[in-house]
């Protein structure tokens, strides 16, 4: 995400990390505060169809199996376009060598989903911190290059500045998809109000200092560049484009199964088994899913920010649920709290798309 709100927002980018991490701390807390009495541990559908009944879940749990099919496509165009990038010293326009990467890469994910391969304990803990390994290591090269100008897969073109803020703010929220793991930790703690608040706040300041951290030292390597620091050598560019997409690949891998597991959950009509995996008929489903969003994302420029709007719709999704829950079963300060949010998620995902000035011209 640092080079993709980098492009969208430039000096503002901090504003709008910032921003993000307000208000998904607020979702986090108020989701918190909800559950911590007489819910049990679940995920974000079966807490909303818990509080607002079974219409809820499925319409939680529709819109994140269609969101994680989005996501992995914009995953594999990022992860293409950095290989591209390694390549040609400066990002590329989006075209059909990105497309076929961005398919082969699908391809890999897919193929490993069907298989019977699954991934250590050890490796899933060690994964985040490998990938942020590898964002540090991007971000403090700045690259690929933030300050890329148009027709590229990172950002559209003629995009006001208005609109392009507003579009980097949405396209955090597919890094904000996590904020609702709350529903499955706090019911199963036995602490009060008091200390559920103070460690929701902990967890948010932790988020916001590795985010804001990764996203500081990108801003830095941009100014490092503009002031005449030497191009990133072309070994250490394919060092980064390399590892960036061998770890891009391997979530893929996680999140075609998830998304398939969210479908045939869907598909029954309520949960099963928690063990129960999903027909390899599903996860192949979902793999020709995710190549045809991939496919469209290259008939013009953005194909990134604009496929993560995607799971931005279905975070903002749940989360309007969820508020929606907090003002129908909550006492009056959660009913306060939650029609403050309800108001906000409204503003952010409304409120610039139906401005004529989205548009620059």
């Amino acid at each position: 995400m640092p080079p993709v709100v980098a492009v969208l927002a430039g000096g503002d980018g901090l504003l709008v990390w910032s921003a993000h991490l307000l208000l998904g701390g607020s979702v986090s807390l108020l989701l918190a505060l909800l559950v911590r009495a007489g819910m049990r541990s679940a995920s974000l559908a079966d807490t909303v169809g818990a509080l607002l009944g079974p219409w809820a879940r499925r319409t939680v749990d529709g819109a994140f199996a269609l969101a994680f099919t989005l996501g992995q496509a914009a995953i594999a165009w990022f992860a293409a376009t950095c290989l591209e990038t390694a390549a040609d010293g400066g990002v590329p326009r989006p075209g059909a060598g990105g497309l076929l990467l961005a398919l082969g890469i699908l391809a890999v994910a897919v193929l490993a989903a069907l298989s019977p391969l699954t991934l250590p304990a050890a490796v899933l803990r060690l994964r985040p911190w490998a990938a942020g390994a590898v964002a540090l290591a991007c971000a403090a090269y700045g690259w690929p290059a933030v300050a890329a100008g148009p027709h590229t897969p990172l950002a559209p073109s003629g995009l006001s500045p208005d609109g392009a803020r507003w579009l980097a703010l949405m396209a955090l929220f597919f890094a904000g998809v996590g904020w609702e793991a709350v529903t499955g930790i706090v019911p199963a703690t036995t602490a009060g109000p008091r200390r559920t608040a103070v460690g929701v706040a902990l967890g948010t300041a932790s988020v916001a200092a590795v985010c804001l951290g990764l996203a500081l030292v990108e801003h830095l390597g941009v100014e490092g560049s503009a002031v005449g620091r030497d191009a990133v050598p072309a070994p250490v560019r394919w060092v980064l484009a390399i590892a960036t997409a061998a770890v891009l690949t391997c979530y893929c891998f996680t999140n075609v199964r998830t998304a398939a597991r969210i479908a045939s959950r869907l598909r029954r009509g309520g949960p099963g088994s928690p063990d129960q995996g999903p027909a390899k008929a599903v996860v192949a489903a979902v793999g020709v899913a995710c190549c045809v969003f991939a496919t469209a994302g290259a008939t013009g420029d953005g194909a990134v920010p604009l496929l993560l709007l995607g799971p931005a719709a279905a975070a903002l999704i749940g989360y309007a649920l969820a508020a929606a829950a907090a003002v129908r079963r909550g006492g009056a300060l959660m009913r306060c709290a939650g029609a403050a949010l309800l108001v906000v998620l409204v503003l952010v995902s409304t409120v610039v798309p139906t401005a004529a000035g989205l548009l620059g011209g």
